[in-house]
């Protein structure tokens, strides 16, 4: 695994899409109170990110916030001006808003479900390169840190939108990597299944399997900052991540019938519209 030694978190200015719950909440607390950053949070819900500076206490000081929906292409220009105006000169982005669908075969889902989605989890991070790597080019230790899933490294039946999604956003950042090596660090990161909001979009119940099996948000964002931290080019972490890896690079064809039989034997209602 190749280091970007140049890089650090330490006291840096950071935007976290996707702030006000889940991972993104947690990487912008995590942030502020071990790394001594200050964070733009960027979300659609105003009173959960107000709800953050209320729970930073002596350290709120050090966070503030937007409301924009980065699904849509006009919030990045606007975000974009709102840093170009001096208002906050951010040099780490961390792309993290997104969305899992529910696990369907692709012709259950509408034409509305399958745009939503790549608008969120693929064009989301193109149009934020578009902004942002010309603001952070020449900005020494800046970066633009890209979330993708570990679909990216294994799609999954089910997921078709979704792992399509991630795996653009996976390869978009490693070509992107080597483009702006040494001028901008930009990792993809990969992580298995996280216990967040993001399994609402499942509109059904998620088992306490699935539950047991996915990584606190915490942990997951104590991991991850602390790779990015060391610089790390690719971050993969969660046992179910790894094992989705390795199984793809054995058999790319067996690993997938085989996770799809895993989800059939397992007689979960959140997998039976794949089958």
């Amino acid at each position: 695994m190749f280091f970007n030694k140049k890089f650090g978190l330490k006291e840096r200015k950071v935007i976290v899409t996707g702030a006000s719950g889940g991972l993104g909440r947690d990487l912008t607390l995590r942030l502020i109170r071990h790394y001594g950053c200050r964070v733009l949070g960027v979300a659609r819900n105003e009173e959960k990110l107000m709800s953050i500076k209320t729970e930073l206490c002596d350290l709120s000081e050090k966070f503030e916030y937007i409301c924009l929906d980065v699904s849509q292409r006009e919030s990045w220009t606007r975000l974009g001006k709102y840093v170009h105006s001096g208002r906050f000169d951010a040099d780490v982005l961390i792309n993290n808003a997104g969305m899992l669908p529910r696990f369907a075969k692709f012709g259950m889902y509408s034409p509305e479900e399958t745009k939503k989605c790549l608008s969120l989890d693929q064009n989301s991070v193109i149009w934020a390169s578009e902004e942002f790597l010309p603001i952070f080019d020449g900005k020494e230790g800046a970066s633009i840190i890209n979330i993708a899933s570990a679909d990216a490294l294994c799609p999954l039946a089910g997921t078709s939108v979704y792992s399509a999604a991630k795996s653009a956003v996976r390869a978009f950042s490693e070509a992107l990597r080597e483009e702006y090596r040494g001028k901008i660090y930009i990792p993809a990161v990969c992580p298995g299944f996280i216990r967040t909001d993001i399994m609402k979009g499942q509109g059904r119940s998620v088992s306490p399997l699935v539950d047991f099996f996915s990584m606190p948000s915490e942990k997951a964002a104590r991991i991850l900052l602390r790779r990015a931290n060391a610089g790390r080019s690719r971050i993969v972490f969660g046992f179910d991540a790894h094992f989705m890896s390795a199984a793809y690079k054995i058999s790319p064809v067996l690993s997938l019938r085989f996770f799809k039989w895993i989800f059939k034997i397992s007689g979960l209602d959140m997998f039976r519209d794949i089958f």
